[in-house]
């Protein structure tokens, strides 16, 4: 409860810092606006909304998870979503003028005050970034996996520093594997050691790998949860089928009720898919016009690439999207992905994917109903066979619409594997309704300017 109490007590404090620097970037527009000067008629307007347009900021800071104490989230992240926040607010702002009739209220000022905030909201909350790393200092943890997926795993776990973590060891099973021999990570002892090396060990962390027995699970996590550490458990299937189920009773029996909510079609969200899907459509017509012209100069073959996907229920549909590969570029290879340098895409093709405008023709699916704005991307056939075979569940992604964004492409990167985007896909499932299904738009829009995150 301390903790928690003084996690809200931070959370106030930055909120509290971020007003004062969204309203003095407003003032100083006006000053710079008009010469120094602060004249009444332009000026009230301000006044009767700086409420109003405070609240908006913060709202929309908060939207972009920028209120966490958390040291592990990367600078880019951050800068990507206060520039973000920051031009929703704007836009909010504007809104609240004309809704009130506030006229006066000069536009300039807002493009001045947009401009100030994103210089000084990013000076402080790198500041405040680097501040918080410093405090925190580097997070101690302790690995616990089959060999076959522990190093591996290791590696991505540090690969980046803003993940503010330090693989002391891993704990794994009897023999250490060749990589654990060369001294790549330090072997602290078998799964049967477990607790004297935890007892041994100095850390702040335990992690807890997929594929690991659930009593074993178990054991471990009750051992870090009596000895005041904190335990991170990467899920399998069956954690991820355990997100909000319901506890109830069977006489004097605890049960956990575990259910899936998306066997039927939810009206409300169908209603969304076609009024946001056909305004984005109209919207970007000229876009593209522009981006058709570009494939037709660029290199022979079709505009729209025309590709089988499977939706809901495991039925087929034709997925359009702008063609970014040469003509016939799996006639020798058959399917396999896309990779992020591929030899095979065109030079229009790759701005296309970087930009994701190769995205676009699919706004004519989500009007079809062939899919949603928001769910699991669909797989073609041939993977979804193949995985289907190699990884357990993997079938439940399909009692969803597919969409053209997802959790698994605002939180995954381009290489996130077809298992970690199944748990996405699944934690999705689980949560889904139609302020999450904004919330993930607005967060698409921040993916589409980090070249790493899922495609």
């Amino acid at each position: 409860m301390w903790i928690s109490n003084e996690k809200t007590k931070y959370s106030f404090l930055i909120m509290l810092a971020d007003a004062v620097l969204i309203n003095c970037c407003i003032v100083l527009a006006y000053l710079i606006r008009f010469k120094l000067t602060l004249p009444d008629f332009n000026f009230r307007p301000y006044m009767e909304l700086f409420i109003w347009i405070s609240l908006g900021g913060i709202f929309f800071l908060n939207l972009y998870h920028l209120y966490s104490v958390s040291a592990r989230t990367r600078w880019d992240d951050q800068f990507y979503s206060i520039v973000l926040a920051v031009t929703l607010t704007m836009m909010y702002s504007v809104t609240l003028t004309y809704i009130s009739a506030n006229y006066s209220f000069p536009r300039t000022v807002f493009v001045i005050s947009g401009v100030l905030q994103v210089i000084f909201l990013t000076l402080w909350r790198y500041l405040l970034w680097k501040t918080t790393k410093k405090i925190l200092g580097s997070q101690r943890a302790i690995l616990i996996g089959n060999e076959k997926v522990i190093n591996e795993l290791a590696d991505r776990l540090q690969k980046f520093s803003e993940n503010h973590l330090e693989i002391i060891g891993l704990i794994t099973e009897v023999s250490p594997d060749v990589a654990v021999k060369e001294g790549r990570y330090k072997f602290l002892g078998s799964f049967d050691e477990y607790k004297r090396v935890l007892e041994r060990e100095d850390y702040e962390i335990v992690i807890l790998a997929p594929s690991l027995d659930i009593s074993f699970k178990e054991d471990v996590v009750s051992f870090c949860y009596s000895s005041g550490k904190e335990a991170i458990i990467i899920p399998d299937l069956y954690e991820v089928l355990l997100v909000k189920s319901d506890l109830s009773l069977i006489d004097d029996v605890p049960v956990l009720n575990i259910k899936n909510q998306n066997g039927e079609p939810d009206p409300v969200k169908r209603f969304l898919d076609i009024v946001i899907g056909s305004a984005a459509f109209i919207f970007t017509i000229p876009i593209m016009a522009l981006v058709a012209l570009s494939i037709k100069l660029d290199s022979p073959g079709p505009i729209i690439y025309r590709q089988e996907r499977v939706t809901r229920g495991g039925k087929l549909f034709i997925l359009y999207k702008f063609r970014t590969m040469v003509q016939n570029a799996e006639k020798g290879t058959g399917p396999v992905f896309a990779v992020e340098d591929d030899q095979r895409a065109t030079r229009v093709g790759k701005f296309l994917r970087k930009t994701r405008l190769d995205e676009l023709p699919q706004f004519i699916n989500v009007i079809k109903g062939d899919m949603s704005l928001v769910g699991p991307r669909p797989e073609r056939p041939f993977f979804v066979e193949k995985y289907s075979r190699l990884i357990n569940g993997y079938d439940n992604r399909h009692r969803m619409k597919p969409g053209i964004t997802g959790i698994a492409q605002i939180a995954g990167k381009y290489n996130t594997g077809p298992r970690e985007k199944l748990v996405f896909d699944l934690l999705y499932s689980k949560k889904n309704n139609v302020l999450v299904d904004l919330k993930i738009l607005l967060h698409t829009v921040k993916v589409l300017f980090m070249r790493d995150k899922a495609s």
